[in-house]
């Protein structure tokens, strides 16, 4: 009598396994795909959020820019002149007159910032930075009493989020001045090398007794988390009518009188908090066209991020026309 053998060949068991390591490999490879797939999505979304919401948030308050002075024209030549490119002790035809001393060249609108980008040859690229100046539109708060001593002028916040609220008897009216700039962010992952956020520094000053600003001139606050660049470009007016975009530096190189300031651009380079690790997909020599610059990122070490250009051209509203 014959015993009957039941169960796998070898070769049986053995095709067994292969197909069943082809399955666990492609069970395997679906989930690393999908969480990179999650990781892209996660990333995009942060860094629409943060350049978007953040670029609307500086637009509006660019648009505040000359607001309640006395000329409508701007250059470096205007009093309380909205771009802030000059200030002085002695020369009363200065943005910013202070009467005890001027502000410092580097608190006034430059470029010569650090940034994390060269040209397409490799030089390095500075970013820029924009100050600009306004008169708050006051609300008087009396406190509901009779007495005039604790009368208070209201003209709502500054970039950084301080309340604008000032004694009207003892401190009256104050110049809001705001500084946008490229600053090292502290807050940051271990293996982040060099990264840089766009923040906002606001001070005030007395229009009765500009001696000095209040509160500028310090690290600000951050506006947007991740930028690499940011780029400002002037539109101005000719006197024959004809109008262009300079940088800062080509603007202050003209020959005065400079031409009025019209518009502003602004170009960031901005990118994700959320790394993408090696993703092949994101090359490392990419260029970027931020307004009139071609750009690459620096070497470096850091991990690969997603990275996108946001732009935004503001009309000056209260630069437009004449007022005397």
């Amino acid at each position: 009598m014959k015993n009957k053998q039941i169960g796998f060949t070898l070769i049986e068991l053995m095709i067994s396994l292969a197909l069943g390591l082809i399955v666990v490999a492609a069970a395997i490879l679906l989930f690393l795909t999908g969480q990179k797939s999650v990781a892209m999505q996660k990333g995009v979304g942060e860094l629409q959020d943060n350049a978007n919401f953040g670029l609307n948030y500086i637009t509006k308050d660019i648009r505040l820019t000359n607001l309640n002075v006395k000329s409508a024209t701007i250059n470096d030549q205007t009093p309380y002149g909205g771009i802030v490119l000059s200030s002085s002790s002695t020369e009363l035809n200065s943005n910013v007159h202070l009467t005890t001393a001027a502000l410092d060249a580097s608190l006034i609108s430059k470029d010569n910032l650090t940034s994390n980008v060269t040209d397409s040859g490799g030089s390095a690229v500075t970013s820029d930075q924009l100050v600009i100046q306004y008169l708050p539109q006051y609300t008087l708060d009396d406190k509901g009493t009779s007495s005039t001593a604790d009368d208070d002028l209201v003209g709502g916040f500054d970039c950084e989020g301080n309340e604008l609220r000032f004694n009207k008897a003892t401190i009256g009216l104050q110049m809001v001045v705001q500084r946008y700039f490229l600053r090292a962010d502290n807050n940051k992952a271990s293996n982040e090398g060099s990264p840089l956020a766009l923040a906002c520094d606001a001070g005030h000053y007395s229009l009765s007794t500009p001696d000095s600003i209040q509160g500028y001139g310090g690290s600000g606050e951050i506006i947007m988390k991740r930028v690499d660049h940011f780029r400002v470009l002037l539109g101005v007016q000719y006197a024959d009518g004809t109008h262009r975009y300079l940088s800062i530096a080509s603007y202050m190189a003209l020959t005065a009188p400079r031409p009025r300031i019209l518009s502003i651009q602004l170009g960031a380079l901005a990118r994700s908090t959320q790394s993408m690790g090696g993703d092949n997909t994101i090359k490392a020599d990419q260029t970027f066209q931020v307004l009139d610059q071609t750009v690459k990122l620096k070497a470096s070490t850091d991990p690969k991020y997603i990275r996108q250009v946001v732009s935004q051209t503001i009309a000056l509203r209260n630069a437009l026309g004449e007022r005397e």
